[in-house]
């Protein structure tokens, strides 16, 4: 057992406050990605472009997110997330509105990277973080309601995105929903606070490389961030790519957006329930079930022509995909010091991002030169297969580490 396992953490009840704030943040957060999907069939009527033009705009958004959340991380670490969070609701929001006057792809591109750069990086990792250091032994409950709002609001925002453009055409419904972005988000941030003292993070001037796993996680955060890039490969396709597939098969784009709003309720209740399973088993072994879960069911979305049987396949694996991410963040803040939280998320949230760009660039790519999504979502699954053995992989490297470790003079 690990030193710091033993702190005893005062949670207060300030503490669902917080959660409920974070949760809103995350679901605005990842509604702003997710509005690409919904962009992607009016860019095609009206420039032309390819499904591969509009998909690179994501995955330029999941640069921005994985390089900002690199340095406001880390800079949450010293100053606290609520001058941060400030910044990135100004972001998402002047962002979200400037696409009303985008025309080229060139613009597209470099509004969606600031989103992610300046607007959605400023609340994930400093928020998550935030979050994890006022709760203890409710950390994956509450972490997970905070993810849950990102499954909430990649399915209702792309929804809502959806119907104002059937109603106002696509550019004013950009600019409706950055305005309603900034009217949101900036009252809620001022009710975020500092976590309180404790004992562990007194402990922790005394242990300064201390971690829930007891494995030094100079090594431990490296191998999360690399299951983080395939496992996010895996999970990016059907996530920016379910609505023109759905919309393929003869959906209209309302049905095919409720396609993906039935993925992301499902969404929700993963997280819950994988954030609770995480407080019982640990994270990596939930993050393991998480991840099979997932990839048992990516690769039968292109098996299928049954609208009926596409909404079932999207409430298995958004089940599953929020899982997968929770217990991935909830592996960042156990197997990194307190001292240094904000950084790890980041970190692994960066190599996460990275394999959502990939996953969503490749599957609009290979769609472009096949007309069929069929190599797409079997990329996706050959993905998730490799993040299960690096998963597997770091199972063994704990319990291996953990049986060769002495046990100090007086200690367990």
């Amino acid at each position: 057992m690990s030193d710091i396992s033993r702190e005893e953490f005062r949670e207060q009840p300030y503490g669902w406050v917080i959660v409920a704030v974070s949760t809103m943040c995350f679901a605005l957060g990842f509604g702003a990605g997710g509005t690409v999907s919904v962009f992607m069939k009016p860019f095609e009527e009206e420039f032309g472009w390819l499904r591969a033009d509009t998909s690179m705009a994501y995955t330029v958004h999941t640069i921005g997110a994985a390089l900002g959340g690199l340095f406001w991380g880390s800079l949450s670490d010293r100053i606290g997330a609520r001058k941060i969070a400030f910044l990135g609701a100004a972001g998402m929001a002047l962002g979200l509105a400037a696409l009303r006057w985008q025309n080229d792809l060139i613009l597209l591109y470099t509004i969606f990277f600031l989103i992610g750069a300046v607007g959605f990086a400023c609340l994930f990792a400093p928020i998550l973080a935030l979050t994890g250091l006022w709760f203890n032994r409710r950390k994956g409950m509450a972490m997970g309601i905070v993810t849950a709002g990102g499954a909430i609001g990649q399915g209702i925002v792309p929804y809502i995105l959806q119907l104002l453009i059937i109603e106002t055409g696509w550019r004013d419904a950009a600019l409706y929903l950055g305005i309603g972005y900034f009217i949101v988000l900036f009252p809620l941030i001022f009710l975020l606070r500092p976590a309180p003292s404790s004992a562990a993070m007194s402990q922790q001037a005394r242990l300064p490389d201390a971690n829930l796993w007891g494995v030094p996680h100079a090594i431990t955060i490296p191998w999360l961030a690399l299951a983080g890039v395939f496992c996010c490969v895996c999970m990016a396709v059907p996530l920016v790519h379910l609505v023109p597939l759905g919309i393929g098969l003869g959906c209209t784009p309302q049905v095919a957006a409720g396609m993906l709003l039935s993925l992301m309720i499902a969404g929700v209740f993963g997280r819950l329930f994988f954030g609770w399973l995480a407080d019982r088993i640990g994270g990596l072994p939930a993050y393991f079930i998480a991840s099979l879960a997932q990839t048992s069911v990516v690769f039968l979305f292109v098996q299928t022509k049954d609208i009926a049987t596409l909404f079932q396949l999207s409430v298995l694996f958004g089940f599953g995909f929020a899982g997968v991410m929770t217990c991935l963040l909830i592996c960042a803040r156990e197997a990194a010091p307190l001292r240094i939280s904000g950084t790890a998320i980041a970190i692994v949230s960066t190599a996460g991002w990275v394999g959502m760009g990939l996953g969503g660039y490749q599957a609009g790519y290979f769609y472009d030169v096949t007309a069929s999504y069929f190599v797409s979502y079997a990329n996706a699954a050959i993905a998730g297969v490799i993040n299960l053995a690096i998963v597997a992989a770091l199972f063994w490297y704990r319990r291996s580490y953990t049986l060769r470790r002495p046990v100090p003079l007086g200690g367990t």
